[in-house]
């Protein structure tokens, strides 16, 4: 068997082919986010959004549960009673008169008293006197009969122990001095303020998503000016290096370069970590590994093209959630004050049921179950609470006032935010200005120090001093731009703009 031998070059391209392969495809698989894909990110999966949306949901349905105050109430409700004795309803013998039948209404079957009129049936049935004719009558003034018949005591005894009772009842209120009607105004306004709350509470998420995001990038940029920086060094210390072989610089000046050459390692180590530390804090908001995170700087060289409509507009402190939380909570205070006010007020109620006794009272009390049906109305009128309701009136009208105070302070702090705010976009922008113009010249200023030097119109110190200003400038540049873009998310928190990016 013949073994095939690859050509030389064709085995060194598929080896870097292969290298290719398994580096470079890794890496290009760790996509770059933008700051729209932290912000949806962020927004999908944070916790407080989700606490937020379920409060709203909470007061959805004690909006509905107020509802049902309208509604009539059915309920059921039933008892047991047993009794130790038996019940004896007379506490003496009862003695009851004997009335002939001609005194029976027969229509009625009860007891006419005009019959007595007749002399013949008075005579047999009432007590006369013989001196006067009339009928007698006892010390209560009721006339005195000539027969009676007794019912003992002892005998009409209910020896019913075991009791049981139950009913149906419908409660449907007719007026309650418009209590009902405002406790579903204050359940309508509470799912207002939680839906603002909702909103609010995205808004602060996007705000921590771009603050993140920019610190981040702030940081990727130092990194990457702390590693040109360390490169200018470690090049500069090779030059002297040579140049110290030649004999055209002193050891001295070689010494003074590594000494710079190991505080920009330690600033490079230290513009790693705290580029780690704020990819972990934006992990965190946006729920990825921090490995996982390169962040896209998002043209941050580039200012905007114009000033944002915000800027020049008047806007109104009335489009930030917190106004319409404000008035919303002033609309529940006014509700309250006419609860409290309805406490003068009368309750009426229509109430209707059906029951079940057991001794069976509409039936001899005998030991079955008697049923009857009811209606009424219930009214409740108050009369006199030692002041309580006044004085209830009186603090929900201070809390109601309070609450207008608020709304007009927010207002106002709200419009100087705005206009603070703008200012100081405005300074960003300018500084982001000056900064980008100061780096130009520190690095022109750089490069004519190092052509000096080499030439040997100027001393190491000079370029030394150079490079540090070219890193100081780069760096407070990319202060300045990240302000620009924090001061304006700053502005579009103030004027209400953010609410445009939470969906």
């Amino acid at each position: 068997m013949k073994m095939r031998i690859m050509n030389p070059d064709k085995q060194q391209f598929t080896c870097l082919l292969t290298l290719f392969t398994l580096f470079v495809f890794p890496l290009s698989a760790q996509q770059k986010l933008s700051l729209d894909e932290c912000r949806m990110m962020a927004l999908k999966q944070n916790r407080e959004i989700r606490i937020a949306q379920n409060e709203m949901q909470t007061t959805t349905h004690a909006r509905k549960s107020v509802q049902t105050q309208y509604l009539p109430k059915v309920s059921f409700g039933g008892a047991w009673l047993r009794t130790g004795k038996a019940l004896q309803p007379l506490e003496n013998d009862l003695f009851l008169p004997v009335v002939p039948f001609n005194t029976i209404d027969p229509a009625t079957g009860r007891f006419n008293p005009e019959a007595l009129r007749d002399p013949e049936t008075a005579m047999n049935t009432l007590v006369i006197n013989p001196q006067t004719g009339a009928p007698m009558v006892d010390q209560a003034g009721n006339p005195i009969f000539r027969n009676y018949t007794m019912l003992p005591a002892d005998k009409l005894v209910f020896d019913h122990k075991n009791s049981y009772y139950a009913r149906f009842t419908v409660t449907q209120p007719i007026f309650t001095g418009f209590k009902i009607t405002e406790a579903n105004h204050i359940a309508r306004r509470a799912e207002n303020i939680a839906k603002e709350k909702e909103v609010l509470t995205r808004a602060e998420v996007v705000a921590k998503t771009d603050e993140a995001f920019w610190r981040v990038v702030s940081l990727q940029e130092k990194l990457k000016l702390a590693n040109a920086y360390e490169a200018l060094l470690d090049r500069l210390v090779t030059d002297l290096g040579n140049m110290y072989a030649e004999g055209i610089i002193t050891r001295n000046d070689v010494l003074k370069a590594q000494v710079k050459q190991n505080e920009a390692k330690l600033k490079t180590l230290q513009a790693e970590n705290g580029c780690a530390l704020s990819k972990m804090a934006l992990a965190q908001i946006i729920g990825m590994e921090e490995s996982e995170i390169e962040v896209d700087p998002d043209n941050m060289e580039k200012p905007p093209l114009s000033m944002p409509a915000s800027f020049y507009q008047e806007i109104s402190p009335d489009n930030r959630a917190e106004i319409t939380m404000l008035k919303e909570k002033a609309a529940i205070m006014e509700s309250k004050r006419n609860i409290e006010r309805s406490k003068f007020m009368p309750d009426v109620a229509l109430t209707g049921g059906y029951g079940w006794m057991n001794p069976n009272p509409y039936n001899g009390l005998r030991s079955e179950f008697g049923g009857n049906w009811s209606v009424g109305v219930m009214v409740s009128i108050p009369i006199f609470t030692w002041g309580e309701r006044r004085h209830d009136l009186h603090a929900a009208k201070l809390k109601m006032e309070n609450v207008q105070l608020e709304l007009n302070e927010a207002r106002e702090m709200i419009d100087l935010q705005i206009r603070q705010n703008r200012y100081r976009y405005s300074e960003a922008l300018k500084k982001a200005e000056m900064t980008g113009l100061s780096r130009k010249q520190a690095e022109e200023n750089m490069r004519m120090a190092k052509e000096n030097l080499m030439e040997g119109r100027s001393r190491l110190t000079e370029l030394l001093e150079a490079q540090l200003q070219w890193e100081n400038a780069s760096s407070e540049h990319i202060d300045a731009l990240v302000e620009m873009r924090t001061t304006l998310l700053e502005l579009d928190k103030s004027t209400g703009e953010i609410y445009n990016h939470l969906y």
